[in-house]
């Protein structure tokens, strides 16, 4: 067993997406806590979600599970298009490959924490952002996000909407 060292892990504000979608998690800091163990098969972190922030935009995953475990505060889990109220104790998951898209929202006043939990698939992973020309790629080369015609984003770049509703 190896005990984590919550001040030996990273934490880092998560701000993945190209261009102006980078804002839509602002205020998402996540601590690496599977990291910290030395684990390459899962992935698990402590999410804290400022008032306003989100985890990141309305995705699914092809290969990776995923579960989300509310700890403190209130968010909204926008699910396939359906919005739940979670607060501390509730939890959700999401089967790989399922085409149901989600994310999390604190709209409320004050932080909200949660812990994110999901497989690390060696091959790689891609995900779908529903509303946006955009696809995320992980592989052996790294991390990437593209159009649906494969041509890559800087961090820069600007991602058009696909549809009029987006999240």
């Amino acid at each position: 067993m190896t005990l984590i060292d919550r001040q030996k892990a990273e934490v880092y504000e998560r701000q993945a997406y190209p261009g102006s979608l980078r804002a839509r998690t602002n205020g998402c800091v996540k601590t690496k806590l599977s990291d910290a163990a030395g684990l390459t098969q899962i992935g698990c972190g402590e999410v804290t979600l400022a008032p306003g922030s989100a985890t990141g935009l309305y995705h699914w995953h092809e290969t990776e599970d995923e579960f989300v475990y509310i700890l403190e505060g209130e968010v909204v889990l926008i699910d396939d298009g359906v919005e739940h109220h979670l607060r501390a104790g509730d939890s959700a998951g999401f089967k790989a490959g399922d085409g149901r898209p989600h994310t999390f929202e604190n709209r409320g006043d004050k932080p909200a924490r949660l812990i994110e939990v999901g497989w690390r698939n060696p091959a790689g992973e891609t995900a779908h952002y529903p509303g946006y020309d955009l696809i995320y790629r992980r592989s052996a080369e790294g991390v990437r996000f593209e159009d649906a015609a494969g041509e890559i984003y800087s961090d820069t770049d600007e991602v058009s909407a696909t549809e009029s509703e987006n999240r």
